[in-house]
Formats: structure tokens, sequence, C-alpha cells
């Protein structure tokens, strides 16, 4: 049987890949919660994707409008030394030790000002989370659904130990008071198993 290299093409291997989950609330009636999601970016230019949410839990909450978009950059360095991201196409060729930043730009398209808003970046199983998450204080996981405020520790052997990062699946951030068409980034680097 042959195999495949799943680096060659990463989007081959990640296009059903959920990348990211928005939860958000407005400062209209009670706080509202929806959510929506999106999937890795795609080669094409154009990767926004305009996301309608509409409250179900307030008769009288207008719709929830969060444009988002999603970049994958590979890091490199230039002849001076200087770090670059050179964005992530069908062209791109991975290897074992690259490393990636992943950007999450959320604008709000909102009539009205988005009081709370959480954000939710999944980790791709080819890839392993590194320290360099912005911004500071985000909460980890490991199975995707429970989260914690990082580093994640466990016990072992009756000790207190941090959870190595290779474990991590997600990294969720709460961004609070989003203006009319203000832009919140969120970004982690991730390095290629």
């Amino acid at each position: 049987m042959k195999k495949s290299n799943q680096l060659a093409n990463p989007f081959t291997a990640w296009a059903g890949h959920r990348l990211f989950h928005v939860v958000a609330g407005t400062l209209v009636g009670a706080m509202a919660v929806t959510q929506a999601t999106a999937m890795l970016p795609t080669p094409e230019p154009a990767l926004d994707n305009a996301t309608t949410m509409q409250s179900t839990n307030n008769s009288n909450s207008s719709a929830q409008a969060i444009n988002t978009k999603i970049t994958a950059s590979l890091i490199s360095v230039d002849a001076n030394g200087q770090e670059l991201l050179v964005p992530v196409t069908d062209k791109t060729r991975l290897q074992s030790g690259n490393v990636l930043e992943y950007q999450g730009f959320f604008t709000n398209t909102n009539p009205d000002r988005v009081r709370k808003m959480t954000v939710t970046l999944t980790i791709p199983e080819q890839v392993e989370l590194l320290r360099a998450v912005s911004p500071d204080f985000p909460y980890g996981s490991v199975d995707g659904n429970t989260f914690a405020r990082m580093p994640l520790r466990t016990r072992v052997d009756n000790q207190l130990q941090e959870v190595d990062l290779k474990h991590y699946t997600a990294v969720r951030w709460d961004l609070e008071g989003v203006g009319l068409n203000d832009t919140v980034v969120v970004k982690y680097r991730a390095k290629v198993k």
C-alpha cells in the first residue's frame, strides 16, 4: 500500500478540519450566546467568511454579524535574519519541523458593540502547539470540550505537572468590548510533526 505524503499539500489532509469556533454576545437585552464555525483556509485568495448569527433566546435581539478571516503562514527567515510570514498556499511544501502561524481576524459588523466574544481555534492533528499564543491568558483544552487557563496542569504520581503542549487540541480566548467595525486578532504558532 502506497503511503501518501500528507505534508506535501497541507490542505488535502486538513480540508475537513474545523479550525475555529466563535461564540458572541451583544449588549442588546440579555447576553445572547450563539455560534459559528469555519474551515481551515483554502488556497483561494479570498478567505473572508461573513457569518451571521441569530440569537434565539430573546425575541427583541438583533442579528449578530461577525466577519471572520483565518490565515495560515509559514515562518521563515530572510538573509538579514528577520522573521517573515509566508502565506500557505496549495503550492506550499511543508516538512516536519516547519513552524506555522495561524491568525484569526474577527470583525464586528453588528449595529451594536459586542460585549463579549469567545473565540476557539482548534489545533490540527498534524501540528503541535508552541508557546507563542496571543493575546495573553488563553484557555487550553486537550479534548476540545473542557477548557482551563493555560498552562494546563495534571496530577502524575500524585504530583502536579504541566501538560505537554503536544496534547493540546484547542486554544480559546474571551475577548471583550468589540466595537462596531473593530477587528480583534488571535493567533498561535505550531510546529509540523
